[in-house]
């Protein structure tokens, strides 16, 4: 498995992606570090939420509105 340096990895750069691919291991290295190209793992999105999910019933907006404005009757 070769390392190219970066000056020589710009010119051939469509080719080594496609070799990254394929999987084969493409290294490139800057001074004495070295990275190494590798297919991206996308995640999957979010599920999109049906309209409403997030909303609430009027009995329960209606409870919350009931409740004292001062939370120290509620403790124990």
């Amino acid at each position: 498995m070769p390392t190219l340096t970066v000056s020589k990895a710009k010119g051939v750069l469509g080719r080594l992606v496609d070799d990254a691919l394929k999987s084969k291991p493409v290294f490139i290295r800057r001074g004495e570090r070295v990275v190494q190209l590798v297919p991206a793992v996308m995640p999957e999105p979010f599920p999109a939420l049906p309209e409403g999910a997030l909303t609430m019933s009027e009995e329960r907006v209606a409870f919350i509105n009931s409740m004292p404005d001062d939370p120290a009757p509620l403790r124990r």
